[in-house]
């Protein structure tokens, strides 16, 4: 039983390494947009599909392929937004919520269309390695996708605290207004958020095509997870992002390997609704001024 615990929260840890990524990309756009991107699922699909391409374009493993997903992402967020979300700049909430839902189930057929029903893999040297210590292992396409997620986060983090471009999108994301006052170009600002977010759920896509087969359906892991761990974490946080994936991650692995196979996404919700009640605008959101 101590070696499934200790197992378990080692895979957890790495398994939430993805949610993570895909959360974070979720919390850039909400931060600067107030808009959740219910649509990163099927985009991590069209990232799993790019690196699927350059595999068969080259030959190479799929690591190598992370400048020529970044760049597909890059124009396929870039053509989202002029078409679907940049109308819709200035609407509701309710708005992003059903538009990014049914763009969603759009990418997804849309994949399904181009590239068939039948799964597809990208064979990898490293898909089964592990690496032993003592008597646990640890599969090495997670801890590469772990460690990847480490270094895009420090990132993005450096670019927000460290750079002008993010400090005209933290002021986007404080006053849109006040901002274009000052002078930003706040819609230039927001694609830009938008294309960052949607990179990242593209090279989760990337990390994980070692660990799944290549289908229009493979997002569906991920399409309610990465969301709830941004919950938990508190919207519009990254590091609330960060530790809320980890920590989904770290849930679903112990429940699945300790009480039952079938029951990780249960857990995941009780921790959602736990989290909730005692804390409503997550581990690390801001609560909201009241007068």
């Amino acid at each position: 039983m101590v070696w499934v615990f200790f197992q378990s929260l080692i895979n957890g840890i790495l398994a939430g390494g993805v949610y993570a990524l895909v959360g974070v990309g979720i919390t850039i756009i909400f931060g600067v947009m107030k808009m959740v991107n219910f649509a990163a699922s099927a985009q991590l699909v069209w990232g799993m599909y790019f690196t699927y391409l350059f595999y068969v374009m080259t030959g190479l493993n799929c690591y190598w392929a992370i400048p020529f997903v970044a760049v597909c992402m890059a124009a396929f967020a870039w053509i989202i937004f002029k078409l679907v979300v940049r109308p819709l700049l200035g609407s509701d909430q309710t708005s992003f919520i059903l538009v990014t839902l049914g763009l969603s189930y759009f990418l997804q057929n849309l994949a399904e269309f181009i590239f068939g029903t039948n799964p597809k893999s990208v064979p990898s040297s490293i898909k089964t390695s592990s690496i032993f210590i003592g008597d646990y292992s640890i599969g090495l396409p997670r801890l590469i996708a772990f460690c990847a997620m480490i270094v895009l986060v420090l990132g993005v983090y450096i670019l927000l605290n460290k750079t002008t471009l993010g400090r005209a999108m933290r002021a986007t994301a404080e006053k849109p207004e006040v901002a274009q006052m000052l002078g930003i170009n706040t819609k230039k600002t927001f694609t830009i958020a938008f294309m960052i977010g949607v990179i990242f759920a593209g090279l989760s896509g990337l990390l994980v095509t070692p660990l799944y087969y290549v289908t229009s359906t493979a997002g569906s892991v991920f399409r309610t997870t990465a969301v709830i761990a941004v919950i938990i974490g508190g919207l519009g946080d990254i590091k609330g992002a960060l530790v809320g994936g980890i920590a989904i991650g770290v849930i679903e692995a112990l429940v699945t390997g300790l009480i039952a196979i079938d029951l990780g996404p249960v857990g995941v919700c009780l921790a959602l609704l736990v989290v909730l009640y005692l804390r409503p605008q997550g581990l690390f959101g801001k609560g909201e001024r009241r007068a």
